[in-house]
């Protein structure tokens, strides 16, 4: 029998480097503040959390040397409160103990503040609503923790709706209508990324602020279930709020995540809505193997795409965020459209909703 692994692709390798550019490019990009809304932050390797200590001191500092200035790190760990919290503290005093060259911004002027001194700033994000249980209470609790933005499903249905996987949408329940309503009074994010078409619909018709896509690409570009229809980004621009675009190979339309790819993306999304709708969400995975063992090992949340099964995929690193800068250069987008999509877009977005 042919296994999943022999269909894999043989990928090329990833650019880790910064890329030649234009000094033009290359001096937009440092003065820019640039914002990366997602990367994943979970204690993998069964609980390992020795392996989070090392990736914090490996891929951290690689972002800062690159000129990233804030990224939001994922920190949500399914439905179970007390090891959400545990995590979120001990990532917490990781934090603490870099404070020399890490800081945990709790506004966006705290951030503006940390790339005035060179240091990289961190948010905490959940991509799925299960850590809140059944209690709209724990909203409050995690903002003050120092989660901004929460996903309501990821993939598959919870408490609030139904995530992208499902076959079947039932959509918002009232559930996750007060959640909502709860996180637009508190401050927090919501966010659709991994979330169903109805869900995502109806949570932008009962919601009173921005909603976003942290990380999620055009459906027209590359179809496939994680990603967003041009009606669900018109609908999320006329919020007021943002889509992310993501730099997963599986959902950029190339399984080795070009940049040329991820800027078509990006592009597409621009055309659609205009520039100040639109940033970044690269969702680097830094371990390949997690990255597909993780959807095999669970069919439900990661079922087939009419026919075809996730494959092995890169995931674009920060680097490729200079060459995006060159490329928006080269097809004519203007200083100021360049410098929101880097990241002063998700700036003025959040400074208008954290409190």
């Amino acid at each position: 029998m042919v296994t999943d692994t022999l269909l894999d692709p043989v990928l090329e390798p990833r650019i880790t480097e910064i890329p030649d550019v234009s000094e033009m490019a290359l001096s937009l990009f440092k003065r820019s503040l640039v914002w990366d809304n997602i990367l994943p932050w979970v204690p993998w390797h069964g609980g390992n959390y020795q392996a989070n200590v090392d990736l914090i001191d490996e891929l951290l500092p690689r972002y800062l040397r690159v000129g990233v200035n804030h990224i939001s790190l994922t920190v949500g760990l399914l439905g179970d409160v007390d090891a959400t919290i545990r995590h979120i503290a001990r990532v917490r005093q990781q934090i603490h103990e870099r404070a020399d060259w890490l800081v945990l911004a709790d506004s966006v002027n705290a951030i503006r503040k940390a790339k005035a001194n060179n240091h990289l700033a961190v948010s905490f994000n959940f991509q799925d609503s299960l850590p809140f249980s059944n209690s709209v209470d724990m909203i409050q609790v995690y903002y003050d923790l120092g989660v901004r933005q929460v996903g309501l499903a990821y993939n598959q249905r919870n408490l609030v709706g139904d995530g992208c996987a499902e076959k079947n949408e039932a959509g918002l329940s009232n559930f996750g209508r007060e959640v909502i309503k709860k996180m637009h009074r508190v401050g927090m994010l919501v966010d659709g990324s991994h979330v169903g078409y109805r869900t995502t619909m109806e949570a932008m018709e009962v919601g009173d602020g921005p909603f976003i896509f942290s990380h999620s690409n055009p459906f027209a570009i590359r179809p496939h279930y994680r990603n967003i229809k041009d009606e669900q980004i018109k609908a999320c621009a006329a919020t007021g709020g943002l889509i992310g675009i993501n730099g997963v190979g599986a959902f950029v339309g190339d399984v080795n995540a070009p940049t040329e790819d991820i800027f078509r993306c990006i592009d597409y999304t621009v055309e659609l809505v205009g520039p100040e709708y639109v940033g970044l969400g690269f969702d680097y995975v830094h371990d390949l193997d997690l990255a597909i063992n993780a959807p095999r090992m669970a069919p439900l949340a990661w079922p087939a795409y009419k026919g075809e099964q996730m494959v092995r995929h890169n995931y674009a690193g920060p680097e490729q965020m200079v060459a995006l800068t060159q490329m928006m250069l080269d097809q004519g987008y203007p200083d100021d459209a360049i410098v929101g999509i880097l990241g002063e877009n998700l700036a003025k977005l959040c400074e208008r909703v954290w409190k």
